[in-house]
């Protein structure tokens, strides 16, 4: 909650008129004191707290934290593959992206080498024959 200038101006307006002009200068004095031995003693409060209570539980927890470390990781792979598996299965029976064609030339004729075994001079003779496709 935070007290605006309108608010403050109020409090100080009724303090006056109840405490009366002579006892509040007194009076805001011994305010200022407590509002700062409080803000001292709550300080030291949270600083027990914080090493009574906050250290040791996280001093606790840390072993924890890392016996759990590869669980959470082979959960987040098993989550991973899952949802790779369920697209799988989504993509079922829907027709997939058309494929571009690819356009290859087609020779025109084709030559095809036959080796005859060696004649009686021992040359290998080659035929050739041509077709057109």
């Amino acid at each position: 909650m935070r007290i605006g200038a309108t608010e403050l101006l109020l409090i100080f307006a009724l303090a006056l008129l109840v405490i009366g002009p002579d006892r509040l200068p007194e009076f805001a004095r011994k305010l200022g004191e407590a509002m700062s031995q409080f803000k001292t003693y709550s300080s030291k409060v949270v600083k027990d707290i914080q090493e009574t209570v906050v250290d040791p539980m996280e001093e606790a927890a840390a072993p924890v934290r890392e016996a759990v470390q590869p669980i959470v990781e082979m959960d987040k792979s098993i989550r991973d593959g899952l949802r790779d598996i369920e697209k799988s299965f989504s993509d079922l029976g829907k027709p997939s992206a058309p494929k571009p064609e690819v356009h290859t030339p087609q020779a025109e004729e084709t030559v095809e080498r036959i080796t005859v075994p060696a004649d009686e001079e021992g040359k290998h003779a080659e035929l050739s024959k041509e077709e057109e496709t």
